[in-house]
């Protein structure tokens, strides 16, 4: 019992440290909102969680609400200059557009949005939209197809952002990692 425990208690440790693209691993179960997974790399996501606080979308703070999060990373709000940042989080109205604009309603997987067509043929170039929770569109733009179909797809979103970790997958909803603010 005490090996089975010390085993995993150094998976968990190495899991917590080791990640290839330089983002703690959230781990997102049934029981924990979107804010809540977010809250598991505050290095990476600080500015965003601090926003969505401020904000405070009921969308964002249920466990069991079902969208899907393009969240961007603290370098990603670093490209904004200080005052438009500043605007934006003290004017209640622009900061819900914002927020809005980076939730989708529903869980969006890239792996099955982007998935091959029937007869296993990735197709190139592929351009998709969804529509997002203030009802404009996200559209997102795949170029690459990784050949192995559990390989993450990195869309570029709206020909600005792109998609640096996909498919965080909770019961209920999925996060999306991307490197730039989306304005609405």
């Amino acid at each position: 019992m005490k090996h089975a425990l010390a085993i995993a208690m150094l998976i968990f440790a190495f899991s917590t440290v080791a990640s290839a693209d330089g983002f703690r691993p959230i781990f997102h179960p049934p029981t924990v909102s979107i804010l809540e997974a977010l809250r598991q790399d505050p290095d990476s996501f600080s500015t965003l969680i601090g926003l969505l606080q401020k904000a405070d979308l009921k969308e964002l703070r249920e466990a069991k609400s079902s969208h899907t999060l393009l969240a961007p990373t603290n370098a990603a709000f670093a490209k904004l200059a200080p005052e438009d940042l500043a605007k934006l989080s003290n004017d209640p109205e622009k900061l819900n557009r914002l927020l809005l604009a980076h939730l989708l309603p529903g869980k969006l997987l890239f792996k099955s949005f982007f998935a091959p067509d029937k007869g296993g043929v990735a197709k190139q170039n592929v351009t998709k939209s969804a529509k997002n929770a203030d009802g404009g569109l996200a559209y997102f733009q795949c170029n690459e197809h990784p050949a192995d179909p559990t390989n993450e797809h990195r869309p570029l979103v709206n020909k600005k952002a792109r998609v640096l970790k996909s498919d965080i997958e909770g019961t209920y909803s999925v996060i999306q990692i991307i490197d730039t603010v989306l304005l609405p």
